[in-house]
């Protein structure tokens, strides 16, 4: 038995255990301490080891404690035989001895505590199970309150990194790596200073407004009209503004349950990590069924999700609207099981709801933000819905196991990010 406590304490010590025990944590769909007490076992590697030895350890504590009671109740009951023998040899008072014994405030509370401790359960208890986690909260991994666990902000890093090294390790050799170059660039925007005309400087740059002003200083005596020198121009320096703006879009239907929403889950934090190494980068988390909420990608290991029907086309719009100021190469990376049904929070059917999905990706195309719809069931309503969108040229579609989903869109999320730099190298 010994060594057996001493196995488990070792192996919970370690890094990767403990990664593994926070990643099972942050997948249970039920975190309340009571649910954890029961499937444990199951759904949580090493956790309920950790809860039976902190058991162990309570039901030692409370034994060694029960003893240590019953040694001074026993001393208390000797003392109280002592003195009531010596007052009846005394002639003492036999009913206000025994109301002095019974009524002794130590001697009550002795009693009540050893009753107490009568009544220790011997499984796991809630203690025990908070106990257990105790770890995880003294590192700020983990929040426990009377509703049960929820992971930090600092637990879903340190989750992304686990789960980002994880999917990295599955990537193909030759889609990984994000071949930086020199400089970054999405677009070219005029700057706020202004210089010398050079030769090679694209005419559209010239700065009128300081080019007219150096002629009109210049001047020509006795000339009535402004002209121009070469040595008049100015140029406006340019901004190269970097960024990939990534949508990622999850649908929280009721089919979405499972294996899929724990798929997604895992691509929110794997895709979090990587913008977070690309700092010019940024990410939108969506959640849609029939309503759509934007959240930290933190808050989604915490979220309960709605189910419901399927608003694709609020999803895309909340998009669209949200990014509508940002200067980037804006792509969306949309997760669903089912078609399109629903629409402003009404179910108005598959035809219907099609159409309106058709007018938002159009509207997509023109606005030049790359639609992606990732698929992770192909029920024919799926697949005539893949077929529109691809007639039309009006977004790529992927179809993925849920676990090919993190695979799916890292490697795409990299080879975008690589023809980007290649862009801008050449």
């Amino acid at each position: 038995m010994e060594i057996a406590q001493i196995c488990t304490r070792c192996l919970s010590c370690t890094e990767g255990h403990e990664d593994g025990m926070l990643y099972d944590l942050a997948h249970m769909d039920d975190k309340t301490i009571s649910n954890l007490m029961n499937e444990s076992r199951y759904s949580v590697r090493g956790l309920h080891d950790r809860a039976w030895q902190c058991a162990r350890e309570r039901l030692e504590k409370a034994g060694s404690a029960r003893e240590t009671r019953k040694a001074q109740l026993q001393e208390l009951k000797e003392r109280f035989s002592r003195r009531f023998l010596e007052g009846l040899a005394s002639g003492g008072d036999l009913d206000q001895l025994l109301e002095e014994y019974l009524g002794d405030e130590y001697h009550r509370q002795l009693e009540e505590e050893l009753a107490a401790m009568g009544h220790q359960q011997d499984g796991v208890v809630a203690e025990d199970m908070k106990n257990g986690l105790k770890e995880f909260v003294e590192k700020d991994l983990l929040e426990i309150s009377d509703d049960g666990v929820r992971i930090t902000p600092k637990g879903s890093r340190t989750l992304a990194r686990y789960i980002l090294k994880r999917l990295w390790d599955n990537l193909s050799p030759t889609n990984t790596g994000t071949n930086y170059t020199r400089d970054e660039g999405f677009g070219i925007s005029d700057g706020y200073t202004n210089r010398k005309h050079e030769y090679g400087d694209e005419f559209h740059r010239i700065d009128m407004e300081a080019t007219l002003l150096s002629a009109l200083q210049r001047g020509k005596n006795g000339v009535e009209r402004i002209e121009f020198d070469q040595e008049d121009l100015w140029v406006r320096e340019t901004i190269e503004d970097t960024k990939l703006s990534i949508g990622l879009m999850v649908d929280e239907s009721g089919s979405m349950g499972g294996d899929k929403i724990h798929a997604a889950i895992d691509i929110c934090l794997a895709l979090s990590e990587m913008i977070r190494r690309n700092t010019r980068d940024r990410m939108h988390l969506f959640l849609f069924s029939s309503q759509v909420r934007e959240l930290a990608y933190w808050d989604m290991l915490n979220a309960t999700f709605s189910g419901g029907t399927t608003d694709i086309r609020g999803a895309l719009r909340r998009f669209r609207t949200t990014v509508a100021g940002e200067r980037a190469d804006r792509q969306v990376y949309l997760i669903t099981d089912t078609e399109p049904n629903c629409e402003a929070g009404k179910y108005i059917g598959f035809e219907k709801a099609t159409i309106g999905v058709i007018q938002e990706a159009i509207l997509y195309q023109r606005e030049g933000i790359t639609l992606n719809v990732v698929m992770v069931d192909n029920t024919p309503h799926l697949a005539e819905f893949a077929s529109l969108l691809a007639r039309r040229n009006l977004g790529r579609v992927f179809f993925a196991e849920p676990k090919d989903l993190g695979r799916v869109v890292m490697e795409d999320y990299l080879r975008t990010r690589k023809r980007r730099n290649l862009k801008k190298a050449i």
